[in-house]
């Protein structure tokens, strides 16, 4: 066994009963193998918590860094486009402060973006934010719900939205988002752009003017109302995904235009099917057409039985070095993260990335046994 005794009590802690075999029972590392950790916003605001964030990292053995610069139409580095976040003090610029730092420790960095994605439910956004500027820029409904116009957010949050959604088949939606990009990529030398929230809320959305307008045009047909419109619904479901594929490719377009060997990848939703007719995601056309350089299947649950499976579906679809394992380590114990991380290395994936660099900080028996598998030895 591996005894370690815990902080809080002196008493053998989680990793005593982990026997030494499990540590030495990992799948092999390839020496280019992507082992990331997504860092929310929050985790990047201060000089403090950025360089408390490398160093973790660099500990733990991580050499990839997913660092979200962009949560809620906001920006956490130097934008001329978007506002600087809330929590951010003045003049300091997160990103650049990241890679300053991961630099140093030959950790890669990904700008991590939320894209339609735009604004909480139910807080009031700031006056220079884009809901303000353009509140005709986001989703409705189809029962009519406007996200650009609401006052509760409690509605949304009752549907299962996380908050309000710029429109994919919006085209100044899309020149916006392009821009912000454009800028980013110009600005800083990152490894990657990673796109997060690059989806419709659900399959109720979006039935704003200009998405029902576009599918009359393309389609010569009104957007289904009922579940019963089948044939109506499959055209749909086609179109929609059509509008954010577009996207997607010319932001492909617009990062290798403006800084060559920049990668593009994205997170997606692991269920094949439901990506594509709820989220409008078809995240293997991208892959395969090379829009995306990889894909990072958002594999959250506690059963690594489940998670072997949609590994194995995936690779039948894929390359080799097109998809990395997103792994949740907040909603499981430690030991089914690390079986989990296993099991993503045996499966000759590109590497994984754990979701999140918070769970990462708080859970000092995930630290140590990062470290033991992948961390510099001492």
């Amino acid at each position: 066994m591996i005894f370690r005794k815990s902080k809080e009590n002196g008493q053998p802690g989680l990793i005593s009963w982990l026997p030494i075999f499990f540590v030495l029972a990992w799948g092999t590392v390839k020496a280019d193998s992507v082992r990331g950790v997504w860092v929310v916003r929050h985790d990047m605001a201060t000089p403090a918590s950025v360089a408390t964030v490398v160093e973790t990292a660099k500990n733990a053995g991580m050499n990839t860094l997913f660092v979200q610069v962009r949560g809620r139409g906001d920006a956490y580095y130097r934008s001329d486009l978007v506002p600087l976040a809330e929590d951010v003090e003045s003049g300091f610029d997160p990103l650049a402060a990241c890679l300053k730092l991961a630099n140093r420790q030959g950790i890669n960095v990904h700008a991590w973006i939320n894209v339609y994605l735009t604004w909480y439910p139910d807080r009031p956004a700031p006056p220079e934010h884009v809901l303000h500027s353009h509140p005709e820029w986001f989703m409705i409904s189809n029962d009519g719900v406007d996200m650009g116009q609401l006052q509760d957010g409690m509605d949304l949050k009752s549907r299962g939205v996380e908050g309000r959604y710029m429109s994919p088949s919006n085209p100044e939606v899309q020149r916006y988002l392009l821009s912000v990009i454009k800028e980013l990529v110009s600005r800083y030398q990152v490894k990657g752009i990673h796109l997060d929230y690059v989806r419709y809320p659900n399959e109720h959305y979006d039935y704003s003017p200009l998405a029902q307008a576009g599918f009359w045009t393309d389609a010569a047909l009104e957007p289904p109302k009922s579940e019963s419109e089948d044939k109506t619904r499959a055209v749909w479901n086609r179109w929609r995904s059509a509008q954010v594929t577009s996207f997607v490719h010319r932001v492909k377009q617009v990062v290798q235009k403006t800084r060559k060997g920049t990668l593009l990848s994205a997170a997606v939703k692991p269920d094949r099917g439901m990506a594509y007719t709820r989220y409008g995601q078809n995240w293997l056309h991208w892959v395969n057409r090379n829009y995306l350089d990889f894909a990072i299947p958002m594999f959250y649950t506690g059963s690594t039985q489940s998670i072997r499976a949609r590994m194995d579906d995936v690779r039948k679809y894929v390359q080799r070095g097109q998809v990395l394992a997103g792994i949740g380590a907040w909603n499981q114990k430690t030991a089914d993260t690390l079986d989990q991380i296993d099991a993503s290395l045996k499966a000759r994936l590109s590497g994984f990335c754990l979701f999140s660099y918070t769970t990462l900080a708080e859970s000092s028996d995930l630290q140590e046994l990062l470290v033991r598998r992948f961390g510099e030895s001492k």
